[in-house]
């Protein structure tokens, strides 16, 4: 770790979920705490609530910037609320936009509820298009990342009668030039070796349960590798689990959300994260929703957060250490 501790945000998450549990019990553990310079954009209120309820230790205010109560603003744990999900979508705003100015290194999301966002005003399917959005950035992907298997999805929070209409050669190119770029930039990967998978069972089978590897995946793989870049695919999914075939690449790029992320929960679930590829500022999320089934009862386990909290300030030190070549 750098003389300067990185500069980190959290978010709150929706109030009525699991996040600002996990915050407290991240900043009850001081010997890791007080690694970074790490601040909430929250409330105090809402802390202080939990705190009590979970007797857990309170958060000093130094380490709150606040974020304005949505007047009516009730906690009630596990509730799906509008004035909550706008509570939790103006504490991402805040913690990106004091990214974007260079007030913090990075961001670490707590998890939202889409519903809740949405009925507080926030009209985007998840944080990577909200973010993509505050940021004004160019195509981002959403990449799960863990020590033992990364994967990066191609469409995300889409139905999946969408994704074969979504599926363009120009789409699938943008996210997985926004993935390899990120693994070399972020991730420090030279010429990082990249798995696609296909859209439809056993490949399409020679097209005779869908076409869309012969017309828009296998094209796409043969152009980009011709211009230098590494990739192999597309792969059966089943096979290509089942056989442990992910473990010989730098990440998976997967088509559809529950393609990539069944896997991921299953092999890295509690240690995964969420890491936004593409975006102006750096951020990181844990790799679960709101888990409004557990809120409140003192049962949330913060071990992604935690691996969270861990890479952003890796990549935060390796692009600060880029920026000091330059």
């Amino acid at each position: 770790m750098p003389a300067t501790k990185p500069k980190l945000i959290l978010t709150t998450g929706d109030p009525n979920g699991i996040g600002p549990e996990i915050i407290l019990k991240i900043f009850s553990k001081k010997t890791f705490a007080e690694k970074y310079d790490l601040k909430i954009a929250g409330s105090k209120i809402i802390l202080d609530h939990y705190s009590s309820l979970l007797n857990l230790p309170a958060i000093d205010k130094n380490s709150i910037i606040e974020v304005p109560l949505p007047g009516r603003m009730r906690i009630n744990p596990g509730k799906t609320d509008k004035m909550t999900g706008k509570f939790s979508g103006d504490s991402v705003k805040k913690a990106a936009e004091l990214c974007m100015k260079g007030e913090f290194d990075a961001m670490i999301t707590l998890p939202v509820s889409k519903e809740a966002l949405n009925l507080g005003g926030y009209n985007y399917p998840g944080h990577t298009e909200m973010l993509t959005k505050i940021t004004s950035s160019g195509e981002t992907a959403m990449i799960l990342h863990s020590d033992k298997f990364s994967v990066a999805l191609v469409s995300g929070h889409i139905s999946l009668k969408e994704v074969s209409k979504k599926l363009t050669e120009k789409l699938l190119f943008s996210k997985i030039l926004a993935v390899n770029n990120s693994l070399v930039k972020d991730f420090r990967i030279n010429h990082p070796k990249i798995a696609v998978l296909s859209l439809n069972p056993h490949a399409g089978d020679g097209g005779l349960i869908g076409k869309e590897e012969i017309n828009v995946i296998n094209p796409l793989i043969e152009k980009m590798n011709s211009a230098g870049f590494n990739l192999r695919g597309p792969f059966s999914s089943d096979a290509y689990f089942a056989a442990q075939t992910y473990r010989k690449f730098d990440i998976t790029i997967a088509l559809y959300h529950d393609q990539g992320l069944i896997p991921f929960k299953m092999i890295s679930f509690e240690n995964g994260v969420n890491f936004t590829a593409g975006l102006n500022i750096i951020r990181t999320s844990p790799d679960h929703g709101t888990a409004f089934d557990i809120a409140g009862i003192g049962a949330a386990n913060p071990s992604s957060t935690v691996s969270a909290i861990k890479l952003a300030a890796k990549l935060t030190v390796r692009k600060s250490s880029v920026l000091k070549t330059h």
